[in-house]
């Protein structure tokens, strides 16, 4: 007995007709996500104070992606998502802080192929000098920005030899625009160090550009590692508020403790001035406006 075919003709070109479409489609969409922004070298930025350095001198010829872009966001525990993990596996270049401070971001670079497969730069170790254990805040350096401007149209340019005055012209440009931060700075730098004291390291790199000696490494260190300080280092510290032996008090408002608002606290009980600052990029702010935010509170408190 001949066995009954289920082969019907018609079906089975409807059915190769919308596989094919859909196999088109897919196509098509992987097409698209891959040439999404042709012609143009890719970034990632870890931070998007980093990122933003990155548009001013890649401008058109470049598309920047920036990971952290919330202030919101604690840089230390940050989770990469798997779109954070694609990105960097389509760049071309990547641009993360380093020296422990943002190692998420070395361990993606690591799992993407790392030097091999892109240009990795990390401000600390390839344009600051700095090793793991030296402070990280390397955004309140006044030099940090304007080599890091110089180092990536460098490498921008060797991936883009064409293109290469055009970056090296972005980046003067853009290292102008820090012009009324770094006059500011100048314009405060001490002659003699003037004592201070700091709620924790986010702003030493700017303390001692401008001759402000910081008092308390004890206390600072502590709260930056997490720990309590010793009473030692609180009696000392409130000893130097109440006798007014500091000019100022320079406090991180993303990271505090019941020791450090108590010490804001007396600060302001004894007329020392608080200077607030932040780790991350505070929202609808660029960094020149950040920093001279900054500069014109420490202006207001030297007078």
């Amino acid at each position: 007995m001949k066995t009954p075919t289920l082969f019907h003709p018609l079906l089975s070109k409807a059915t190769l007709l919308l596989t094919s479409i859909a196999l088109i489609s897919l196509l098509s969409g992987c097409g698209k996500d891959k040439d999404e922004f042709p012609g143009k070298i890719k970034i990632v930025a870890a931070e998007n104070f980093y990122g933003e350095v990155a548009q001013a001198v890649g401008g058109d010829l470049v598309h920047v992606v920036s990971l952290l872009t919330s202030p919101d966001m604690d840089p230390h525990d940050f989770e990469p998502t798997p779109q954070a993990s694609k990105d960097v596996d389509a760049a071309q270049i990547v641009i993360y802080n380093g020296i422990g401070y943002d190692e998420w971001m070395a361990k993606i670079i690591k799992a993407s192929g790392g030097t091999d497969s892109k240009t990795v730069i990390a401000i600390g170790s390839d344009i600051m000098g700095k090793k793991e254990g030296d402070n990280e805040h390397l955004w309140y350096n006044p030099e940090t920005f304007p080599k890091y401007a110089k180092v990536l149209a460098e490498n921008l340019s060797k991936l883009d030899p064409l293109n290469a005055d055009t970056y090296a012209k972005q980046a003067d440009a853009y290292i102008a625009t820090l012009a009324p931060a770094t006059e500011l700075a100048k314009e405060l730098k001490q002659a003699t160090a003037i004592p201070i004291a700091v709620s924790e390291p986010v702003f030493d790199y700017m303390a001692e550009a401008l001759n402000l000696t910081v008092t308390d490494k004890k206390f600072e260190l502590a709260a930056e590692e997490g720990a309590d300080p010793a009473p030692a280092d609180v009696a000392k510290l409130q000893d130097d508020i109440k006798a007014k032996k500091i000019k100022m008090f320079v406090y991180n408002t993303q990271s505090s403790s019941t020791t450090i608002q108590n010490m804001v606290a007396l600060s302001k009980e004894n007329g020392i001035p608080i200077i607030e600052v932040t780790e991350t990029l505070p929202k609808d702010k660029n960094y020149i406006q950040w920093m001279t935010d900054i500069l014109n509170q420490i202006k207001a408190a030297l007078k």
